[in-house]
């Protein structure tokens, strides 16, 4: 029981001390909480020796208003502190994941792990900083109040004090044994939560699907199911806890009767003050009562270390290496020396060389699948190469700060995402501190400033998540300008044309155009015509490069990169026969 205490004031860290206060406080509250019983006892003992006169009950009301004034600054310590406390704690943990997931590799953000941080994220955290210092506050202060309540009655009388001091200590290893019959069943409870996040995560991104394919029935029951497993679960646990309730309840009716009966029994035969005995009588039902919230709180501590389970093992995962080289570039060059690479077992690149040289256009040409975009992603560290080293103007990527590389290169892929916010916001994302103007001027190269303007509410106008009420057309070209609005001098673009219709592309190409000039660019094309140009094609075909060069001396090979360029004749010109 008390290791929930212990794992709260753990995980606090730089703010244990404040919890430490506030179980200080807690025991000094525990203290003054039996202060007008002890007066009530001195008034009764008083009235029944006749010896009762106006200055003890003045000692008692005097008495009694302090310990009633000093316990509520006792609680209202108590509560400042561990409460404050707990919104500072999860302020900076909240703080603390967001750079965490940062450095963590995207091959980690699966969709199986994203249903997981979601729920540690939306679930677990939430749970803990609702509940964990109410539940501390309870369990600290019940459990205190309890042990000095016995040893008080033991000072007074030690034969009752013996019995209270058993129904305490066994009423405790109960209240163990609830502890352990909850952690059974806490760690699935957590675990069929994630399931459920993951699959409501899975069917909102797929409806689209689900409606064309009629599936609705068929992941409707794999929804329905996993509310029922947690349902089932939530049951389970409360099933499990009804017999160590019942028998906590059993034995302190069955403490609270015997100590009853004892005391009347010791009046009777001479050996304890009728005083005394009422006293007992009536607070023995204030001593165990705490055991009835410490019962209440102790699943709910357990569901809360389940959380801080799962949240420190996502808090473990294995980031990427930040070496916090401050490195400052002034060449851009982006060499490739002898990269392999592969998602989990699966080979996708092997020992790939080349080199983009700087304010140059390099081609990366293949079929799906074949590794061109992992070349782009391991630039951008999204992973980390597994033989071989990036370079940067000579400098090996893994041995940059993770700003330093990022802050120099701008990505524009095919899926863009965009937040839900103002479109002033979105473009703003690659620079915060940019004016008005800068981002209507860079809005005008985009081409996107006529069409924003057509907005109701122009820049200001919020657009779903995703970019959701915007065309593909458009939200490339907002993407294009957030770019250009970094101004970073290496560019990795996944062709944004390949899947727009004919009217969007001319604008989207007019942009990249604006967005390349003087940059070091690496292209992954679709359309070949859009490479004819560039200064460098890679040709890649299942991990290797296989043909390399400008597209005259490629074409003049006439290999790999002549079949593609063949294909691509040949697909603009089919025509449907009448």
């Amino acid at each position: 029981m008390f290791s929930i205490v212990k794992r709260m004031i753990n995980f606090s860290g730089k703010y244990s001390g404040r919890l430490k206060w506030a179980i200080f406080f807690s025991v000094l509250e525990s203290i003054t909480i039996n202060g007008p019983i002890l007066f009530i006892l001195y008034s009764l003992i008083k009235i029944n020796n006749n010896e009762l006169v106006k200055s003890d009950v003045l000692i008692v009301a005097l008495g009694v208003v302090i310990s009633v004034i000093l316990r509520a600054i006792f609680r209202r310590l108590v509560d400042g502190l561990q409460s404050g406390t707990g919104y500072n704690i999860f302020a900076d943990e909240r703080m603390k994941i967001g750079d965490y997931l940062k450095k963590l590799p995207m091959g980690y953000f699966t969709e199986g792990n994203i249903g997981y941080v979601s729920a540690v994220l939306s679930s677990d955290i939430n749970f803990i900083e609702e509940h964990g210092m109410d539940t501390l506050s309870k369990i600290v202060s019940s459990s205190i109040g309890v042990i000095i309540s016995a040893i008080m009655i033991t000072i007074i009388d030690y034969r009752i004090g013996i019995i209270v001091s058993l129904t305490t200590i066994i009423s405790f290893i109960i209240l163990n044994k609830m502890l352990k019959k909850s952690d059974e069943i806490s760690v699935e409870k957590q675990e069929v939560q994630s399931k459920l996040v993951s699959n409501i995560i899975e069917y909102v991104k797929g409806i689209s699907v689900i409606k064309a394919f009629n599936l609705e029935g068929d992941k409707s029951n794999a929804i329905y199911k996993s509310f029922k497993d947690t349902r089932d679960v939530l049951i389970k646990l409360e099933k499990m806890l009804v017999k160590p309730f019942t028998s906590l309840d059993g034995f302190i009716a069955l403490g609270t009767g015997f100590i009853i009966f004892l005391a009347s029994y010791f009046v009777t035969n001479g050996t304890m003050e009728l005083p005394l005995a009422f006293m007992m009588m009536i607070f023995i039902y204030q001593i165990f009562l705490p055991f009835k919230v410490i019962g209440s709180s102790l699943p709910l501590g357990r569901i809360m270390i389940a959380g801080l389970d799962r949240y420190e093992k996502l808090m473990e995962e294995k980031v990427l290496e930040d070496y916090n080289k401050k490195v400052e570039l002034n060449n851009f060059d982006v060499e490739f020396e002898n990269v392999s690479f592969a998602y989990e077992k699966e080979n996708v690149l092997n020992n790939i060389s080349f080199k983009a040289e700087e304010k140059s256009m390099t081609a990366l040409v293949g079929s799906s699948g074949c590794g061109k975009t992992t070349i782009a992603n391991l630039i951008a560290r999204f992973w980390d190469v597994e033989k071989g080293t990036i370079k940067i103007r000579g400098v090996d990527i893994k041995e940059m700060e993770m700003e330093c590389l990022l802050k120099n290169i701008s990505m524009v892929f095919q899926k863009v995402y965009l937040f839900n916010d103002t479109i002033l916001n979105n473009i703003k994302f690659a620079k915060p501190e940019a004016t008005m103007e800068e981002v209507i001027e860079i809005c005008k190269k985009a081409r996107c400033h006529d069409f924003i303007m057509d907005l109701e509410k122009g820049y200001d106008t919020v657009i779903g998540e995703g970019g959701s009420t915007l065309s593909g057309g458009e939200k490339q070209r907002i993407s294009i300008a957030r770019a250009m609005l970094k101004n970073a001098p290496i560019i990795l673009l996944d062709e944004a044309t390949a899947s727009v219709d004919p009217d969007n592309e001319r604008y989207i190409q007019e942009a990249i155009n604006e967005l390349v000039k003087n940059k070091t660019l690496i292209i992954i094309a679709h359309r070949l015509s859009t490479i004819k140009n560039a200064d460098k094609i890679l040709v890649i075909d299942k991990g290797k490069i296989i043909e390399e060069g400008k597209h005259d001396e490629l074409i003049g090979k006439k290999g790999k990169y002549y079949k593609l360029w063949q294909r691509r004749i040949q697909s603009t010109s089919w025509k449907v026969n009448p």
